[in-house]
C-alpha cells in the first residue's frame, strides 16, 4: 500500500510542475500566440518532465543504496550500531531479496535497476545459485548506465573462468579493458585477461602483467601476486 501511495505523490509532482506551467502560459496568451504557442507549451512540458525524472533518479538511487546496506549487513546476535544486522543468514537473504526485487519493480528501465540486478547476482553467486547469478548479471549488463553493465560482466567472467570456460571469459573481461569505467579500470580488466592464459599461455599471461606494471604502478601487489604464481608454476 506504501508503494503505490509512493507512486501517486511523484505523479501529483509531476502533475502540479506541468499545471504550473500550463497556468503561467494562459495567464500570458496573447505575449505567447505572438511568439508560438506549440514551441512555449513544449518547453514547459520538457521542464516539468525533467524534473519529474531528477527526483525518480534521485528516489531510485536511494532505493538502491538501501538495498545496497542490507546486502552489507551481518549476521550476528549481537547489534552493530550502523550496521544492518540479522540473526540468521536465511533473514539477510530474504531482507536484500525483497528490497533489490523493489527497487527493479519501482524503477524498470534505470540504473538503479541495473544495479539491483547487479547485487541480485552477487547474492545468488554467494549462495550457490549460479544459474540465477548468470542470469541476473546478464539482466544488469543490457541495463541503464555504463558501470553497473561493467561490473556484472567483470563478474559474470569470473564465474566463466572458475566454471573452467577461459575464452568466454576472456571475452567479457576484453569487452571491459576496452571500454573501462570508473569503477573498473582497464588494468583491472586487464589482469582478468591475464588470469585467462595463465594455465593455456604463461607467457601471454606474463606479458600483459608485465605491462600493466610498467603503465601502472598502482595495480602492483595484484600483479605482483600473479607473477610470483606464474614463477612458481614454472
Amino acid at each position: 500500500m506504501a508503494r503505490f501511495r509512493r507512486k501517486d505523490l511523484k505523479r501529483d509532482r509531476f502533475v502540479e510542475e506541468v499545471t504550473e506551467g500550463v497556468g503561467f502560459v494562459a495567464r500570458h496568451r496573447t505575449k505567447f500566440v505572438a511568439g508560438g504557442l506549440t514551441a512555449v507549451v513544449a518547453v514547459v512540458g520538457g521542464v516539468g518532465y525533467w524534473t519529474y525524472a531528477r527526483q525518480r533518479g534521485i528516489d531510485s538511487t536511494a532505493a538502491l543504496l538501501k538495498a545496497t546496506a542490507l546486502y552489507g549487513g551481518v549476521v550476528s546476535e549481537e547489534d552493530f550500531p550502523g550496521i544492518p544486522t540479522f540473526r540468521t543468514a536465511a533473514e539477510r537473504v530474504d531482507s536484500v531479496t525483497r528490497a533489490l526485487d523493489q527497487v527493479s519493480l519501482d524503477f524498470p528501465g534505470s540504473a538503479a535497476a541495473a544495479g539491483a540486478a547487479y547485487y541480485s547476482g552477487l547474492l545468488d553467486r554467494e549462495e550457490g545459485n549460479l544459474i540465477e547469478a548468470r542470469s541476473h548479471f546478464e539482466q544488469a549488463m543490457r541495463g541503464k548506465g555504463r558501470e553497473y553493465p561493467a561490473l556484472a560482466r567483470l563478474a559474470l567472467g569470473q564465474m566463466l573462468l572458475d566454471e573452467g570456460d577461459s575464452e568466454a571469459a576472456r571475452e567479457h573481461f576484453q569487452a571491459v579493458a576496452e571500454s573501462p569505467t570508473r569503477t573498473v579500470s582497464r588494468e583491472r580488466a586487464e589482469v582478468e585477461v591475464a588470469r585467462t592464459w595463465m594455465s593455456s599461455d604463461p607467457a601471454k599471461a606474463r606479458e600483459i602483467l608485465t605491462a600493466i606494471r610498467e603503465r601502472n604502478a598502482a595495480a602492483g601487489p595484484l600483479v605482483a601476486e600473479l607473477l610470483d604464481a606464474l614463477e612458481e608454476g614454472g
